[in-house]
């Protein structure tokens, strides 16, 4: 447990460290709401004596998706407080208190609706070979701070095993062990996917390439998947508004859908019907 947090600690350090190094010079504005637990999820925790080991894994994931923000030095993270996580709670009040978001261009939040910690034993004589299970998943949105719009939905699921054989007749603390090695991983490959989700729609994927009705686009595995529907859009443009100075950013005409046929670690190619011309830097969001 002691080592869990410290990671936790360490991550967090380096998202400030990072944070602190980063200028807002051209780079959107950004709020992380604190991942949660949904109310159902939060009740079903209490019953099952298990809030305060999920509660360790709230800390990981939100050290985490700090740490991989910071790390991108893609945006200018805005500081939390309490009236702005208060708004970010319900979604119904973003809208009424769009104000609050002044200076973030996106609100990202994450809100997990279930955990699962299951281990299944098969005994013999002499050993006991034990298989633990464990599960995340979650919603994670990203918001517009300008127009309180939800840009993107998405319902992500992470999952990792662990199987331990030990004598029958030992008392052993290896399973507790491995579960604290277990946990932080879990929450990083969450946070590492909600990240993936964050810059599909901050910076979106592109259409490097264009033959005979499939496309290339400049993003592969951890973002699109074999099967995916992807929407197409023209190039967006940006405009200044003359009244206030600030640029906006209209994203082009929508072109069609096209279904991801292979996905390269670091490209993904997808087939349209060929009813409509896809030109070079189109733009291509998973369809929601």
């Amino acid at each position: 447990m002691k080592n869990s947090y410290t990671l936790i600690t360490v991550l967090t350090l380096l998202a400030l460290t990072l944070q602190a190094q980063t200028t807002t010079t051209g780079r959107p504005g950004l709020v992380v709401h604190k991942p949660s637990a949904t109310p159902a999820l939060t009740a079903d925790l209490q019953r099952r004596n298990m809030s305060v080991t999920f509660d360790r894994i709230l800390q990981s994931l939100d050290g985490h998706l700090m740490a991989a923000v910071a790390a991108s030095r893609k945006f200018t993270v805005l500081e939390r407080d309490a009236g702005l996580s208060a708004i970010l709670d319900d979604i119904t009040k973003i809208n009424q208190n769009i104000d609050a978001l002044k200076g973030a261009d996106y609100a990202m939040l994450v809100a997990i609706d279930s955990f699962v910690d299951a281990t299944d034993r098969m005994v013999d004589a002499d050993t006991v070979l034990s298989k633990r299970r464990l599960q995340l998943s979650g919603q994670v949105r990203i918001i517009s701070g300008t127009t309180a719009e939800v840009l993107d939905i998405s319902n992500l699921q992470i999952e990792k095993t662990d199987v331990i054989q030990s004598d029958s007749a030992v008392s052993s603390k290896q399973p507790e062990a491995r579960f604290d090695e277990m946990m932080p991983l879990l929450a990083r490959d969450f946070a590492e996917k909600s990240f993936d989700r964050l810059m599909g729609v901050a910076f979106p994927a592109k259409v490097l390439d264009v033959d005979d009705g499939v496309i290339t686009i400049n993003r592969g595995a951890g973002f699109f998947n074999q099967g995916d529907v992807v929407q197409l859009f023209g190039k967006a443009r940006e405009v200044v508004d003359e009244d206030t100075g600030e640029t906006i950013r209209i994203k082009g005409r929508s072109l069609g859908r096209a279904t991801v046929s292979s996905v390269e670690p670091n490209y993904s190619q997808a087939q349209t019907d060929g009813t409509f011309t896809v030109p070079i830097g189109a733009e291509a969001r998973k369809a929601q």
